[in-house]
This record gives structure tokens, C-alpha cells and sequence, in this order.
């Protein structure tokens, strides 16, 4: 089972290269912002839930795949 994300697991984003955390609804696929600074006025015990779950920190990978035409 995995931690519940919290406030005080969250970094600050701003200026960092590459692939970003987010947090992503395994239920829903909702993602919202991991960057520290937007959750600036929440409690760092503050845990994360959408739809009822813990939400999960991830990195987004995209994929290009060239079309036969």
C-alpha cells in the first residue's frame, strides 16, 4: 500500500528541468499541481484525496507514435 501524499512531501518545482511530479487520481485521472509553493497556505499534514482516494505522485511520459497515412 502506498503513503498517503502530504504537503511536506512536495517540492518546489519552479525552475527545475525534465519531467515534473504531479499528482494524479488513479480512480478518476485527474492531475493537479505537485509544485510546493501552489499549497503554500494548507497544512503540511494535509493529505491529498480526489474521489475519495489518496491521490499519488507520478511523472507524465508522452509518446509519439508516426501514423501510416
Amino acid at each position: 500500500m502506498l503513503n498517503p501524499v502530504t504537503v511536506a512531501d512536495l517540492r518546489d518545482q519552479i525552475g527545475t528541468n525534465g519531467p515534473r511530479p504531479l499528482l494524479y487520481c488513479r480512480r478518476c485521472g485527474s492531475e493537479q499541481s505537485a509544485n510546493a509553493g501552489d499549497y503554500f497556505m494548507a497544512p503540511a499534514n494535509r493529505i491529498f484525496k480526489c474521489c475519495g482516494v489518496n491521490m499519488v505522485l507520478v511523472t507524465k511520459h508522452q509518446a509519439f507514435t508516426l501514423v501510416d497515412q
